[in-house]
């Protein structure tokens, strides 16, 4: 019981934290084509990585860039609802997923790609 009362309580963290989440910590038309061209290819646990080993230098400062940004705003969002800041990458992950254009690589929790 202890345990469903936690997951409830997880989900409707979640949920407030997609209902305000500010889209430029995951958005931007450089990372979007970055995406689409799989050069950087989104995580499981809500950051990016550079995926092309000759990705240019500003796809690799654009990684930077996005995964301090994100790592800011999942670390406030996780203050803010006592819950793990790898849940609310976890939740954002899942958000991103839905969002990300087309041909967009997602590595998957066992090392492996997927492809939207």
């Amino acid at each position: 019981m202890r345990s469903l009362l936690k997951l409830v309580f997880t989900l409707t963290v979640a949920f407030a934290v997609l209902c305000t989440a500010p889209g430029p910590a995951w958005a931007g038309a450089r990372l979007d084509t970055y995406r689409a061209d799989g050069i950087i290819a989104e995580r499981f646990d809500g950051y990016v990585e550079i995926r092309d080993s000759n990705a240019p230098s500003e796809a690799r400062a654009l990684v930077e860039d996005v995964n301090a940004r994100r790592r800011a705003l999942y670390t406030q969002r996780a203050s803010e609802s006592n819950v793990p800041v790898k849940e609310v990458g976890k939740v954002f992950a899942n958000k991103i997923a839905g969002t990300a254009p087309s041909g967009t690589y997602f590595r998957q929790p066992g090392g492996g790609y997927a492809r939207r």
